[in-house]
């Protein structure tokens, strides 16, 4: 049984039961039936696809996509999961900003990033102004300055 298209039968088994209780035969419109043949049409295929075999990968993006061989679960998803855990590796210890934004300016950027991680860089470089944006925060050119200097 493959369950990866159950929640959305649900969703299409809910909106059809919508139209139960406001489905009128005095009131119907050709729009309201072409909805409910839409749904009911794409609900058979839902429960096609629910009785088929399981998905290889158990992965409700990508339910027929390639297999990792390290883990057995879906290759096109394992950076993902790569990145999460990653993150959740991350050393989580307290670090002052004025320590990092320090080691940037005298590591570089990249011995930074690896000593701290690249979220941690990134937020005391903000929090302390040095930004990559183009102009600094306060000379940022107005169109009416712009509009002066090209006359």
């Amino acid at each position: 049984m493959n369950r990866t298209s159950l929640p959305e039968l649900a969703c299409v088994l809910r909106t059809l039961g919508t139209y139960g209780h406001r489905l009128d035969p005095a009131t119907a419109t050709p729009e309201q039936l072409a909805i409910i043949t839409r749904a009911v049409n794409e609900a058979r295929h839902l429960v096609a696809a629910a009785q088929g075999p399981a998905p290889l990968t158990g992965c409700g993006e990508h339910p027929a996509g390639p297999v990792d061989p390290t883990d057995g679960r879906c290759l096109l998803c394992r950076p993902r999961r790569h990145r999460s855990q990653a993150a959740a590796a991350a050393p989580t210890t307290d670090v002052q900003v004025e320590d990092i934004v320090q080691a940037v300016a005298e590591l570089g950027e990249q011995e930074a990033v690896r000593r701290y991680g690249g979220r941690a860089v990134t937020r005391a470089t903000a929090a302390a102004g040095r930004g990559t944006h183009r102009y600094p925060p306060n000379e940022r050119p107005t169109r009416r300055n712009h509009e002066e200097s090209t006359a």
